[in-house]
């Protein structure tokens, strides 16, 4: 009888950002005959660290580094005892992660899921930690990054490309789907039939709300039949900063925000565009849920969007406003023969390329890769 592998999964959080929606996607699926799951994160518990603990039945050990750094790595160096796989997620984890592989002799996989290493929009500590683990890599047994772009950048900056691999980010392909365009917001927000523009993404400086709103008073000036839903985390009333944007744009009157919400899959499919404003990306989940609902997108050129729009939408260089509006208003004017073709083929596009069935083997395949042949009972 074949031994179980024991794989432990480090992620520097566990909220709502890409890395983690990923990781949770992979447990939900992952072949629990096969193998024995942990999971650390390097932060507070948060949505996804109770959904795998609660829904998923698996065990997260927290390990606040910022607390008391020093009994923290001692319990993350004592989880990963008997780990076959320790599998890192993001850059402080790939750095913890090779550090205590190291010592334990464990098999090592990171996970990068970033971009933009601008000193401006990024900590000084993330810009080291990355380029530290750029000279490390080399003694890494595997390297997933979430798309080619992303690979390309870390390469260039020194990650080694030995067993360097692109394993892009999945959906549910049943549960992301088409369907009436606007019926959902005529029903639940009690709506002027405009068009509807989504946005959905966390406070973050890299998703530059800035040239966001400044695109939407750009836009404003050629034409007022739109809407525009913001929704994530801290994207509420309770924002001042991005009520102050908004505000100041005098846009009050076309912006919702919805802050977190369950029904993301019904928002995409409903509206119109998608628009992400970002200065900095690594695959962001949100465009591919938007492909695969057949809605059309319009996107800043940062990590891997350019790769999954393609001409399924718009491309724009990131933060400028003017080419941002110029690009959502153009599509708005698609026909609805236009329309209706490329958001056919973005959603064949994620079908063929991002079905999450399809990415869950790519990632059990690579387990025993790096084991020993004779690894069994």
């Amino acid at each position: 009888m074949q031994k179980k592998i024991k794989v432990t999964h480090i992620i520097t959080a566990i909220g709502f950002g890409g890395a983690e929606t990923m990781l949770y996607r992979l447990l939900q699926s992952v072949d629990r005959d096969l193998y024995e799951v942990d999971v650390i994160c390097l932060t507070e518990m948060d949505v996804y660290g109770e959904l795998i603990q609660q829904q998923l039945n698996m065990n997260v050990y927290i390990c606040d580094l910022r607390s008391n750094f020093l009994r923290s790595f001692l319990m993350c160096f004592k989880v990963c005892k008997n780990s076959d796989i320790i599998q890192t997620w993001m850059y402080h984890s790939n750095l913890l992660g090779y550090l205590i592989s190291r010592v334990r002799r464990k098999k090592l996989i990171w996970g990068i899921h970033h971009s933009n290493l601008d000193k401006k929009e990024n900590k000084w500590t993330t810009i080291l930690i990355a380029k530290l683990c750029a000279r490390l890599s080399k003694k890494v047994d595997i390297i997933i990054s979430c798309g080619p772009k992303v690979k390309e950048i870390h390469e260039e900056i020194g990650y080694d490309s030995h067993q360097h691999k692109v394993i892009v980010n999945g959906i549910n392909t049943d549960l992301f789907k088409p369907s009436v365009k606007r019926q959902y917001y005529f029903e639940h927000f009690n709506v002027e039939n405009r068009h509807i523009l989504l946005h959905v993404g966390r406070w973050d400086p890299l998703k530059d709300y800035k040239n966001l709103i400044a695109s939407l008073q750009l836009l404003r000036l050629e034409r007022q039949d739109f809407y525009m839903f913001l929704v994530g985390l801290e994207i509420d009333a309770n924002n001042s900063e991005l009520l102050q944007m908004i505000k100041d744009a005098h846009l009050e009157d076309v912006i919702f925000l919805l802050g977190g919400r369950d029904d993301i899959s019904q928002l995409m499919s409903a509206a119109d565009l998608f628009v992400l404003s970002s200065s900095g990306e690594g695959l962001p989940n949100v465009l591919v849920e938007a492909l695969a609902s057949g809605t059309c997108c319009i996107t800043t050129d940062v990590g891997d969007c350019k790769y999954l729009v393609r001409e399924f939408g718009e491309t724009v260089t990131a933060k400028d406003a003017h080419a941002l509006a110029q690009a959502i208003n153009k599509a708005l004017n698609y026909s609805s023969k236009q329309y209706a073709e490329k958001a056919k083929l973005g959603r064949e596009h994620v079908l063929a390329n991002f079905n999450i069935k399809q990415v869950i083997e790519q990632y059990q395949s690579l387990y025993p890769m790096v084991l020993p042949k004779s690894y069994s009972k």
